[in-house]
């Protein structure tokens, strides 16, 4: 299921018949909760559960030489969102969306210029529905070193396990 409004705004012009495009300015499509914050946190959490019950045991259940390996949890994490992100493109696709990688803004009129890596294109609309999408907030006076605090997109990444303090 879609959650992402920029996506169900889209999909539905399209099903009335207009001519329908996404702006998206990471490098897939799904915006921060399905490719670094939600999704990939709910599969780490999830394993994280599962290996907590199975650590501390159930009555009547024994399971001996439990390990973690972190990489491979975050590579099932990222898995998931992968997954996801390959169904949102599909429902682009499906609906004949076209789906602009770069950074949007409104000049005059009807104008929406797209910049990506420096170089600018230039799309006429006729309607144009602002959803912006959302970004991590670093707190004045923290610190991000991708350690032991980092943003959203940094933290799905890491393959190692978490610094012990």
């Amino acid at each position: 299921m879609v959650r992402d409004r920029r996506y169900i705004a889209a999909i539905r012009a399209a099903q009335l018949g207009l001519s329908a495009a996404v702006v998206e300015e990471a490098p897939t499509l799904g915006g921060v909760c399905l490719n670094w914050g939600c999704i990939p946190t709910k599969a780490i959490l999830s394993a994280a559960e599962i290996f907590a019950a199975v650590k501390h045991g159930v009555p009547g259940l024994v399971v001996e030489g439990q390990s973690a390996n972190y990489s491979q949890v975050i590579d099932a994490s990222r898995a998931a969102a992968d997954r996801l992100v390959r169904g949102v493109n599909g429902l682009m696709k499906k609906n004949k969306i076209e789906v602009l990688l770069g950074r949007a803004r409104l000049a005059a009129g009807r104008e929406v210029v797209v910049t990506r890596d420096g170089a600018s294109e230039s799309v006429e609309a006729r309607n144009v529905i602002l959803a912006t999408g959302s970004t991590e907030l670093v707190f004045p006076g923290v610190q991000v070193d991708g350690r032991k605090s980092s943003p959203a997109a940094r933290r799905s990444s890491h393959a190692s396990s978490p610094p012990r303090s």
